[in-house]
C-alpha cells in the first residue's frame, strides 16, 4: 500500500502536470464586434508605413552581439491599397535588404487580405505573393496597379495570421484554418507542401504599437529552417519618420530625402575623401552605462563599414529638427509634418 507521503506527491505532480495543460493551452478571448472593428482600425491606422530594424542592428553592433549574429537589417514598407479583387482590406509589403535605397528581398511581396471573423472572435489576416511579382515592385508607389494586381493562388493559403488585443498593443499570430493545420498545437500553421512533397511548418507572432513592430517568423520545410533565427528572438523594426536634409561639405550643398531610422548619406571633408553621415533615432545606453535612452542623433563614420563613429549632435526622439556643424561640414535635418503617424 502506499504511504501518505507518496499518494501527496502523485497528488502534487498531476496537479502540476494539470497547470502546464492548462498554460500550453493559452488564454482564451472574446471580443465583441464593437472590439473587433477597433482592432481592425489600429491595423489600418498603425501598419501602413516605412519601418526600419536599423536600430536594432546598431545596438547589437556597438552593444552586445547575440550569440547567433545580428539580426537582418530590413527596411519593411505596408501600404493600405484599393484592391476590391483581392479583398475588402487589402494591405501590400515589402522588404528592402539593408536600408530604404537597397535591394527588393525576392518573394518578400505579400498581398495581405483583412477581415473580422467573429466565429474566432478575432481579426483575421493571410497572406500571399501577387501574380508577377516583377510587375509590381513598389506597388504601394504605384495606385494605378492597384485594381489589377492578384494573390498567386489564395485557396492555396492553408494559414491565418490572427489578431488580438494585448493592452496598448495587437498581437498577431500564425494559426491554422482547421485543425488539419494545427499539427504542433495552437498558433502554427502546417501542411504537405504540393511543390515539394515535404511538410511546412510555420510558426510566427507579430507585435504592433503605433511606433514598433516586432517579427518573429519562423518557417520549416522537411525539419530544416528556411526562414526565421534558432534564438527564436524578434526582429525589432521601429516606424520611420521622413525628413529632409541639406548637407554642405568640400564638395558643395546636397540635399537628401531621409528618415529617422538609420538613413545614410554621404559627405566630404575633401573632394577626395568621402564619409558616411547617419541620421538615427535608436535605444542609446543611458548616462553611466545605466539603462537605455531613446534619442535622435547625427553620426559621422568613416566610409568603410565598421569605421567608428562620433556623434555630432543629439536631440530628443521626436524632435522636429536637428542639426551639426563639424569642421567644413554642415547638416540641416527637419521632419516632413506629413509623414507623421
Amino acid at each position: 500500500m502506499p504511504s501518505a507521503r507518496f499518494v501527496k506527491y502523485v497528488a502534487i505532480a498531476l496537479a502540476t502536470q494539470l497547470l502546464v495543460g492548462a498554460a500550453l493551452a493559452g488564454p482564451g478571448y472574446d471580443f465583441d464586434r464593437h472590439e473587433l472593428e477597433s482592432i481592425l482600425a489600429d491595423l489600418k491606422a498603425w501598419l501602413p508605413g516605412q519601418w526600419s530594424s536599423a536600430p536594432q542592428v546598431w545596438y547589437e553592433r556597438n552593444v552586445r552581439m547575440p550569440a547567433e549574429g545580428e539580426h537582418e537589417h530590413w527596411h519593411r514598407t505596408f501600404a493600405l491599397i484599393d484592391a476590391p479583387q483581392v479583398g475588402d482590406v487589402v494591405f501590400y509589403g515589402q522588404i528592402n535588404v539593408g536600408g530604404s535605397d537597397g535591394p527588393l528581398l525576392p518573394g518578400s511581396q505579400i498581398l495581405y487580405k483583412a477581415w473580422i471573423d467573429p466565429q474566432r472572435s478575432v481579426v483575421a489576416i493571410n497572406g500571399q505573393g501577387p501574380v508577377d511579382p516583377q510587375r509590381y515592385a513598389d506597388l504601394h508607389a504605384h495606385p494605378e496597379l492597384w485594381h489589377e494586381v492578384r494573390m498567386r493562388d489564395p485557396d492555396g493559403i492553408h494559414c491565418d495570421f490572427i489578431w488580438r488585443r494585448d493592452g496598448d498593443q495587437i498581437v498577431g499570430v500564425l494559426d491554422g484554418k482547421s485543425d488539419e493545420y494545427r499539427k504542433y498545437g495552437p498558433g502554427t500553421c502546417s501542411y504537405v507542401s504540393k511543390r515539394t512533397n515535404a511538410e511546412f511548418m510555420a510558426d510566427a507572432e507579430w507585435v504592433l504599437t503605433p511606433e514598433t513592430l516586432w517579427l518573429y517568423d519562423l518557417n520549416m520545410m522537411g525539419g530544416r529552417r528556411m526562414l526565421g533565427r534558432k534564438d527564436h528572438t524578434h526582429i525589432r523594426l521601429y516606424r520611420a519618420h521622413p525628413f529632409r536634409c541639406h548637407v554642405r561639405d568640400a564638395t558643395g550643398r546636397h540635399e537628401f530625402a531621409a528618415h529617422d531610422r538609420g538613413y545614410t548619406m554621404p559627405t566630404s571633408s575633401t573632394a577626395a575623401d568621402t564619409y558616411r553621415l547617419t541620421l538615427l533615432r535608436a535605444f542609446f545606453p543611458g548616462d553611466d552605462d545605466h539603462g537605455l535612452r531613446d534619442e535622435l542623433r547625427l553620426q559621422l563614420a568613416g566610409k568603410d563599414a565598421g569605421a567608428p563613429q562620433i556623434t555630432l549632435a543629439s536631440a530628443a526622439p521626436a524632435a522636429g529638427r536637428i542639426r551639426a556643424r563639424h569642421e567644413n561640414l554642415s547638416v540641416d535635418c527637419r521632419q516632413l509634418q506629413s509623414g507623421k503617424p
